[in-house]
């Protein structure tokens, strides 16, 4: 087994976050933004959550160990992570000048149908989701399912907030995008 899963998972969650930050400068403009409290609690629930994930020195119940650390759901665990990352880190850069932490409209936006948005509509949420629920069995910890149930949940909420948005924006061509690729989890939901 890995020396210290708990520390190696953090590290990778960190280099990710920086190279999200550094992507975050090269964002176009927002035009139109829908914003509203709804979306912004989302992405707090989703910070809360990846504060639950990463705080390694929370004790009490948050530290109580919900599965043991056996080393094939460690391994697996790691892999989840490392694909889930690799898939949002790709859909980030594929969405390109478009991205954005909330709902909006970048200039020159353009609707993304190729690549990772040919897989899943919402391929950053479905890569985070994915590693947050890989991290939850590399460390085993009641704060990690908690934290990957806040990241499932506020995205498949917010998800559903920016279909909304997008319907009105590109009309028919979302409409027609929607029903033949699925929101979070390809071929199912």
């Amino acid at each position: 087994m890995l020396a210290d899963p708990n520390r190696i998972i953090t590290l990778l969650w960190m280099i990710v976050f920086t190279i999200w930050m550094a992507a975050a400068y090269s964002s176009n403009e927002p035009i139109h933004g829908k914003s509203d409290w709804r979306s912004r609690i989302a992405v707090w629930l989703v910070g809360i959550g990846w504060l639950l994930l990463l705080s390694r020195r929370l004790g009490g119940p948050f530290a109580w160990h919900v599965i043991a650390p056996a080393e094939l759901l460690v391994v697996t665990g790691f892999g989840l992570t490392l694909i889930g990352f690799a898939f949002a880190l790709w859909a980030r850069y594929y969405l390109g000048r478009n991205w954005d932490a909330f709902i909006s409209l970048k200039k020159e936006h353009k609707l993304v149908q190729t690549g990772p948005y040919a897989i899943v509509r919402h391929p950053i949420y479905s890569g985070f989701m994915l590693a947050a629920t890989g991290t939850a069995f590399v460390v085993g910890q009641l704060r990690c399912f908690i934290a990957a149930a806040l990241v499932i949940g506020a995205w498949s909420y917010k998800s559903g907030l920016e279909e909304v948005f997008l319907v009105d924006h590109f009309g028919a061509e979302y409409q027609k995008y929607r029903d033949k690729v699925k929101r979070l989890i390809p071929y199912v939901w």
